[in-house]
């Protein structure tokens, strides 16, 4: 139930429940007070409490928009519905009571309608109410109470702002910024654990473990029952210690002997196609910007003076780290704005600029893109077509177009929230129309590229007025706004297997007269003045 924003309010309480922790650049990060949980498998109100706290403090400061907080509150206790049917809450005005199969076993007084730690405390407490006349509750783990209040609290926010639960946040981080295993990485197919990527660089690159093995034992141990997820954990521990695995290809077991050690997963992944270098960068973690500078390197060293330019290939990166695809632009770009963020906290605000060196010294630079493009692939697009870096071609990214921060949780899980706009170099938002390629593959009609000259020409033509369209976007009427989302679609697949995206870069690479009459139509953004504030 929204609340006046008139009604009048007593003092607040003094709330010293979430301190701000600087920024990541990627994901900005805030971190809970230090508290140490009784027992994270056993509920417990001053824990439940600390959690809330942390969580709803982190919302009502953070978020890109104003938030009421007694609504979050009852929108959080309303989730656990999803595990009772039988649980209500109403918010009475001055009460919120909850009830068990229409019976009322709690009334509690409501707090100032900004007072955090008091909020958090009447949530815990309604929680323990319910707690004593559902056997659901009673039984459920805290992660899953909490799972379900921030599912409740957050589901009329944007869709980008969600909990993780301690496991999935660990996993994240992981992610994010590494772990100490063998550098695998699995999946389940049927009940059996596959290897499906052994990591270039990981502790298990030279011990014979291989693609495509399955799993059968860990020390010993068998891993018949587990998930992928299981399985991964067990192959994780302290780095210097050694993990016996064993797998099985065509009948025949094999044994590895793998030392532990820091690991961060591959997400750059390289190659050269003829005289081209050409970079599939998966997503992005704290290793991406540092992996691509020096796989860029060694390519460039194996093809040698012969190298004609650059494929980055961003189609289907969902995004990551933002601090790397930030820096990864600034590999590219001399000078001059990356990306600018806007939203309600003033530390949202910020301008990020190049200032290193071009690590390629101009040489030609192509950004493949998809629909499934999103977030920080669609910052370092942005950012290589605006600043008249690079050509794209494919078709329009996802446009995600917000930066969220991490609210770290004192049992381990972590709250996502939406808190800025992302704006390119020229000044247009990011979402919700996303980046437009200089190219659209989707409106080639000569899919051979036998008539490459003419394909170049006109998709450059086409390039120049969906430039202008989408630089303006925002102040064009509904219909022309539906019009332009509908444009630059993802191309259907081939049924031979060829990659038309990939085929035109490396054509247009191949003839730089070709390549340079794409990257005119590319240098328009470039030329716009920038209105972003």
């Amino acid at each position: 139930m929204q609340r006046s924003p008139s009604a009048p309010k007593r003092r607040a309480q003094p709330r010293i429940v979430v301190v701000f922790c600087g920024l990541l650049l990627a994901l900005l990060t805030a971190c809970a007070a230090p508290y140490s949980p009784s027992d994270p498998k056993a509920f417990n109100r001053d824990d439940a409490a600390a959690v809330f706290s942390a969580g709803f403090e982190g919302i009502t400061s953070f978020y890109i928009e104003e938030t009421d907080l007694p609504s979050l509150a009852v929108a959080g206790l309303t989730g656990l519905k999803t595990l009772d049917d039988g649980i209500s809450v109403m918010d009475r005005e001055d009460l919120i009571v909850v009830a068990h199969n229409g019976h009322e076993v709690a009334a509690l007084t409501v707090p100032d309608a900004d007072d955090v730690a008091r909020w958090s405390m009447l949530m815990a407490a309604a929680v323990d109410s319910g707690r004593r006349v559902s056997n659901t509750l009673r039984e459920a783990p805290p992660e899953t109470l909490y799972d379900a209040i921030f599912k409740g609290a957050l589901r009329d926010l944007d869709r980008f702002s969600r909990y993780t639960t301690a496991a999935a946040a660990s996993r994240n981080r992981a992610h994010r910024r590494g772990y100490s295993g063998i550098g695998i990485l699995l999946f389940e197919n049927r009940g059996t654990i596959y290897i499906e990527e052994v990591y270039e660089d990981g502790p298990a690159a030279d011990s014979g473990l291989q693609v495509g093995d399955s799993i059968v034992t860990i020390d010993g141990k068998t891993v018949s029952g587990l998930d992928a997820v299981a399985v991964s954990d067990l192959l994780r521990g302290p780095s210097g210690s050694d993990v016996r695995v064993t797998t099985t290809s065509d009948e025949i077991h094999r044994t590895a002997i793998v030392t532990r050690a820091p690991v961060i997963e591959q997400t750059v992944y390289a190659t050269s196609k003829g005289d081209t270098a050409y970079f599939e960068i998966r997503s992005f973690n704290e290793d991406t910007a540092a992996s691509l500078s020096r796989k860029l390197g060694q390519v460039a060293a194996k093809v040698g003076p012969s190298m004609n330019g650059i494929v980055l290939d961003f189609r289907n990166n969902r995004g990551g780290v933002l601090r790397d695809a930030i820096s990864i632009a600034d590999l590219f770009i001399r000078d001059g704005r990356i990306l600018l963020t806007k939203g309600r906290h003033p530390r949202s605000i910020k301008e990020f600029t190049a200032h290193k060196p071009d690590i390629a010294a101009g040489m030609p630079l192509i950004v493949l893109i998809n629909h499934d493009s999103a977030s920080a692939s669609e910052v370092v697009a942005g950012a290589l077509q605006d600043s008249g870096r690079a050509v794209l071609i494919g078709s329009r990214t996802y446009g995600k177009g917000t930066v969220q921060m991490i609210v770290h949780l004192p049992n381990e899980g972590e709250l996502i929230i939406t808190w800025a706009r992302m704006y390119t170099p020229s000044g247009y938002p990011i979402g919700p129309f996303g980046v437009y390629p200089t190219i659209c593959t989707d409106e080639i009609e000569d899919p051979s590229l036998q008539q490459v000259a003419g394909t170049a020409r006109v998709a450059a033509i086409r390039a120049r007025e969906l430039l202008r369209l989408r630089r303006i976007a925002q102040d064009l009427d509904d219909s022309i706004q539906e019009a332009l989302l509908g444009r630059c679609g993802d191309r259907k697949p081939a049924t031979d297997g060829n990659d038309l995206d990939l085929a035109l870069a490396l054509k247009l690479l191949g003839q730089r007269s070709l390549f340079d009459r794409a990257f005119e139509a590319s240098l328009i953004a470039s030329q716009w003045p920038s209105n972003a504030q």
